[in-house]
């Protein structure tokens, strides 16, 4: 249970922060200048502060839950590597985004400019995940095999 948090953590943080970066990146992209959607912030909402702290929050919170499923299912073992945790997360945000696509597709219209930014958006936090989930599984497991830290 330690090591979960311990690469829960780490992992989230990271993912906090790719969040942070990759979603203002894209919302620059996007929506341009005002970086949301017309009406959806006022001018004294837009605290960087906020998004910052609300990211790595949300990073810890998804990174503990990710490692934990990644721990009881095999997947533990099959995570080798950083390139390995990018295509296991990736098929975690691919089921996650084929669930939470089903629905407006099926029963509102969509809005294609915020779904564009939502899907890129969470791709970059679960990018971000995996890949250092990928990287302290490596270090880990070369340390425990040989005695050494990588």
């Amino acid at each position: 249970m330690k090591k979960i948090l311990k690469f829960g953590i780490i992992s989230g943080l990271v993912m906090g922060v790719t969040l942070f970066i990759g979603g203002g990146i894209l919302a620059r992209i996007i929506y341009g200048p005002q970086m949301a959607p017309i009406g959806k912030f006022d001018v004294s909402q837009m605290n960087p502060f906020y998004f910052i702290w609300t990211k790595l929050l949300i990073g810890v919170i998804f990174g503990i839950l990710f490692t934990f499923i990644c721990e009881k299912l095999p997947l533990s073992k099959q995570i080798t590597n950083s390139l390995s945790g990018i295509k296991y997360s990736f098929l975690f945000w691919l089921i996650i985004s084929l669930w939470n696509l089903s629905h407006p597709l099926l029963y509102e219209s969509v809005n294609y400019e915020n779904q564009i930014f939502w899907l890129l958006y969470t791709l970059c936090g679960f990018l971000g995940f995996g890949f250092t989930l990928g990287l302290m599984y490596k270090r880990y497991n070369v340390k425990h095999k040989t005695g050494r830290s990588a």
